[in-house]
């Protein structure tokens, strides 16, 4: 049960539950948001949850830096490119310079979000929501290491955030004082239209906003059949091999960029009708990689710039993920 006293200009909150060693104290500048937090509690010790800081304080010399952990993790653990670029920014936030793991609690949980979501940061709800599983991914690890043999482990403090806690609500907004950012989802399909206006550019057709017609490229205009007619990601098209197009079968082995930890992660892929002819006519005389767009290494992979999603068939506004394709068409 919890309660709430005065104690001058501020309100203390007072928790106690056979699940804690030792009633729970915090101060609050309003009773509103003691009575808020107290209830917040409550629910989680009726589920059983006891979060950290309503633990006892670890030993200084357990008490490890964040950045220690994390540094640790990566050392031990299989982390992504992405997750690694990720963690150098994330290690740069001021609330997480000199944090240490004790600190981890839900209140700081909730005040690194607000300012993640502040003035000075402003980010997208996405971005938001990448930094906080990102670290909470390292606590629960962090958790996993440390807590002993048939101990209930305590609960990571960035588990517990509610639904749509990196959405802005409007309490944010006025905090935040500036433009509010809000995910950005795109169902985009080809219109006749489209397809009629990319065939010509890839035919050579020069395009009103354009000084100069796309240079014909056989094995471009062959990369773009392939993945409009598949729905093939871009990585998956350039790792094809000649030796990967079945035309007995009419099947693609495709080798897909969406395995666990980028794992390969193999799948079979029909050929319509109207690739077939084109890729058949391709294929003649050629062997190793279908296409000239990289060698095949991932250093060559990382030179491309993979990350870019540049704007290429304006108005059409098609999204490929590399710059290779908007150098093409806007020279």
């Amino acid at each position: 049960m919890s309660s709430i006293q005065p104690r001058g200009s501020a309100f203390q909150l007072r928790v106690k539950h056979k699940l804690l060693p030792k009633p729970f104290f915090h101060t609050f500048d309003s009773r509103e948001e003691a009575q808020e937090y107290g209830d917040r509690l409550e629910s989680q010790l009726a589920r059983g949850i006891v979060v950290p800081e309503m633990l006892s304080e670890p030993k200084s010399k357990d008490d490890l830096l964040v950045l220690e952990i994390v540094r640790e993790y990566v050392k031990r653990g299989s982390v992504t490119d992405s997750d690694d670029a990720l963690f150098g920014v994330l290690l740069t936030d001021k609330p997480v310079i000199g944090l240490r793991r004790s600190g981890i609690t839900f209140r700081w949980v909730e005040d690194y979000v607000r300012w993640l979501k502040g003035p000075k940061k402003n980010l997208a709800p996405g971005t938001v929501r990448k930094r906080v599983e990102a670290l909470g991914r390292v606590v629960d690890w962090h958790i996993t290491q440390t807590t002993a043999p048939d101990t209930q482990p305590p609960a990571n403090p960035l588990r517990l955030l509610p639904r749509g806690y990196s959405t802005y609500s409007k309490t944010d907004a006025a905090v935040a004082d500036t433009e509010i950012k809000r995910d950005v989802s795109r169902d985009r399909r080809l219109s006749k239209a489209d397809v009629a206006s990319i065939r010509g550019a890839l035919a050579g057709v020069k395009r009103d906003d354009r000084e100069r017609p796309y240079t014909q490229d056989a094995a471009f205009h062959l990369l773009y059949l392939v993945i409009v007619d598949t729905g093939m990601r871009l990585l998956e098209a350039y790792r094809l091999r000649v030796d990967s197009i079945d035309l007995v079968r009419n099947v693609i082995n495709v080798e897909g960029s969406k395995g666990h930890r980028g794992a390969i992660k193999r799948r079979v892929m029909p050929i319509k009708q109207c690739l077939r002819g084109p890729l058949r006519e391709w294929c003649v005389g050629k062997e190793g990689l279908l296409f000239p767009f990289w060698d095949g290494t991932p250093e060559g992979k990382k030179k491309g710039d993979w990350k870019t999603v540049p704007e290429v068939f304006d108005p059409v506004r098609l999204r490929w993920r590399s710059r290779l394709f908007r150098a093409r068409f806007e020279a």
